[in-house]
């Protein structure tokens, strides 16, 4: 019979992959924009942000997860990708997942 301790260490141990799988995403992240700054490839990619969404949120419903939470979790997500972004290139900044 399971515990409510054991439920709290599996969702431990997935907090802790979820946790490493977005360093390991904004690690990609500041790479990006170290290659749009040496190639001078401005941070603003027109349309990159409703296709990261749009992919996450159909991956979301295949999963049974609400697609919107998703959506909403991709903007804080693209939300800080764009502020690592900015720091590396220097460029203008655009909150709310607008960038990328």
């Amino acid at each position: 019979m399971e515990s409510l301790n054991d439920f709290r260490r599996e969702l431990n141990e997935l907090d802790e992959q979820l946790v490493a799988l977005l360093g390991r995403r904004f690690a990609i992240c500041r790479r990006v924009a170290l290659f749009k700054q040496e190639h001078g490839i401005p941070m603003m990619q027109s349309g990159r942000v409703e296709e990261v969404k749009n992919r996450a949120a159909a991956a979301a419903g295949r999963q049974g997860v609400d697609p919107k939470f998703i959506r909403a979790l991709y903007a804080d997500i693209i939300d800080e990708a764009c502020r690592l972004e900015d720091e590396i290139i220097g460029g203008k900044r655009v909150s709310q997942g607008t960038g990328m």
